[in-house]
């Protein structure tokens, strides 16, 4: 599969730095995709692709608020339903090249998880999931917090590629 890297722009990293002083409800930076692969047919009635989303955002809470930049690696999958008979899609949202810095001690964190969504083909969808992140270097898995991610994605119908979307971390609202 061939990879294409993407680079942040001076304006994205411009706009995610000043989220680290803006208030809660103010954090949510929006960015942009960039393709990883083009679409590669897998069988008659499969293709994937994967794409990067630039994203970054603040977490607020205690001990002290994280601010998360990075790229999500977004693997879309288009296969077909056996039970119904139509296409869906298949997600896997990998935010373990996501970091984070925390506001007053300027710890890092990190997120290690990745998430797998289903969707039925349409030509866009958001995608919310839940994340869990810890201080780099910590064992204690009591000690996690959570944070959102949010997406919005455009996609080829025909091959389940990813053609545009957006992304931003905020913190859960329980």
């Amino acid at each position: 599969m061939k990879m294409r890297q993407a680079s942040l722009t001076p304006v994205a990293v411009s706009i995610l730095l000043g989220l680290a002083g803006a208030p809660a409800g103010a954090q949510d930076a929006t960015t942009s995709i960039t393709p990883l692969s083009a679409p590669v047919a897998t069988s008659s009635l499969t293709t994937t692709s994967a794409s990067a989303v630039l994203i970054g955002g603040i977490v607020s809470g205690q001990p002290e608020s994280v601010l998360f930049l990075g790229k999500a690696k977004i693997d879309s999958r288009l296969v077909q339903d056996p039970d119904f008979g139509r296409p869906v899609l298949l997600l896997t949202i990998d935010l373990s090249s996501v970091s984070g810095v925390g506001s007053s001690t300027r710890a890092k964190y990190v997120i290690p998880s990745q998430e797998n969504v289903q969707r039925h083909l349409a030509p866009s969808h958001r995608v919310e999931i839940t994340f869990p992140f810890l201080q780099s270097g910590s064992t204690d898995g009591s000690s996690a917090r959570t944070g959102v991610a949010s997406f919005a994605f455009n996609f080829d119908v025909n091959t389940g590629e990813i053609t545009s979307g957006l992304g931003y971390v905020a913190s859960p609202s329980f």
